[in-house]
């Protein structure tokens, strides 16, 4: 089997990319991933905004069989009025598509009306464990905020509230927060006022990500209809505890299959033998 993981952005970081890692690491031995169009029996899309029409036009032409891996509606503000276009055409020229979660396709999927398996996400437990490296905390309890992106879906704003509260109460308190944020927010002291203390420590690699959430002795889990939220498996799989802010979305879902299936379940191994049987399915 010869996959081909589509991927014409110019981005290097989010869900998608790391999915792409994953799944390379995954399947490393059982397929043989090949860096072109024309060499590939699979053409596979992490994400419908990661590629254009033209290119997913060609391996349909081709011949190829197309999987289009499925979280949330893509935002139309954020690909020139074409990202909701592409994902509904991309999901009528794919062989497969598969739902990260079983809310992405009550959600995307009813729109779509187009059926496929859920695979729920899975992270590197070699990495991502409660055993292994961590730094002092710089207070008590240590909280912990992640994203990636901007997206107002991530919700700031509700840790920003909850944090002056906590932090009246209990002085010795701290935030760590990690991700993309505003010059102003970080010029301007993220918009504490009242001595709160914290750290910012900017967009990190994934080992420093999970040396902190393994140091860090809550999670802040704030994000509203996520679809399969990476950040909150990955917290999950390194042993501390979550504070659920939102348990829509996927959230509900991914707190459940933990506390039925234990951390174990969340590791790329279930997730790439998954995956690996649904190739072997369209490709039989």
């Amino acid at each position: 089997m010869k996959i081909y993981l589509a991927n014409e952005s110019k981005q290097t970081k989010g869900g998608g990319w790391t999915f792409i890692s994953n799944l390379q690491k995954g399947l490393q031995g059982k397929v043989e991933f090949v860096d072109n169009l024309d060499a590939c029996d699979v053409y596979f899309v992490s994400g419908a905004t990661m590629v254009t029409r033209e290119q997913v036009k060609e391996a349909k032409d081709k011949g190829k069989k197309i999987v289009l891996r499925i979280d949330g509606i893509p935002r139309n503000s954020r690909n020139r009025n074409t990202g909701t276009s592409r994902l509904f055409d991309f999901a009528q020229m794919a062989d497969l598509v598969i739902y990260q979660s079983e809310w992405s396709k009550m959600y995307v999927g009813g729109w779509l009306k187009k059926e496929g398996p859920v695979i729920l996400n899975g992270v590197n437990t070699s990495i991502f464990r409660p055993e292994g490296e961590t730094i002092g905390k710089m207070g008590s309890p240590q909280y912990i905020y992640v994203r990636y992106n901007r997206d107002e879906t991530k919700q700031f704003h509700r840790v920003w509230y909850e944090y002056q509260l906590i932090y009246r109460k209990n002085p010795n308190a701290n935030l760590w927060i990690i991700g993309k944020f505003s010059e102003e927010q970080k010029e301007y002291n993220f918009d504490f006022y009242n001595g709160e203390k914290y750290r910012y420590w900017g967009v990190i690699d994934t080992e420093m990500m999970s040396i902190l959430l393994r140091s860090a002795d809550i999670f802040m889990y704030s994000y509203y209809m996520d679809a399969c939220s990476n950040s909150l498996i990955e917290a999950i799989v390194s042993g501390i505890k979550i504070w659920y802010m939102e348990e829509n979305g996927s959230a509900k879902e991914i707190k459940e299959k933990y506390e039925e299936k234990g951390s174990g379940y969340f590791g790329t191994e279930r997730m790439c033998a998954e995956y690996f049987r649904e190739l072997r399915r369209i490709l039989s």
